[in-house]
């Protein structure tokens, strides 16, 4: 994600693709400057990105057009529920 705008307090806004979200410094050392790039998950910048390491990011989830966009081989989110309810007794 390439930080946009840089709050006080310790968040930044974050544009991946057309979505800009709120990421939070937390877990980085030093500062973040507008135009960085970090690799983000759950809320939390875990890294910053030099601007070819974020290109190369994107090239290898094959969605160099849009960075948010699952990546083909992810399945897609309804096949990880079942079709019907599961009874708790029949749970593992």
């Amino acid at each position: 994600m390439q930080v946009v705008e840089v709050a006080p307090d310790g968040v930044v806004l974050a544009r991946a693709g057309t979505r800009t979200l709120q990421v939070s410094l937390l877990t980085l050392d030093g500062p973040v400057v507008p135009g960085d790039w970090v690799l983000a998950h759950s809320g939390f910048a875990l890294a910053r990105l030099s601007a070819a390491e974020a290109l190369e990011a994107r090239t290898l989830r094959g969605n160099e057009s849009s960075p948010l966009a699952p990546a083909p081989s992810d399945p897609s989110p309804s096949s990880h529920r079942p079709s019907r309810p599961v009874p708790m007794e029949a749970a593992p």
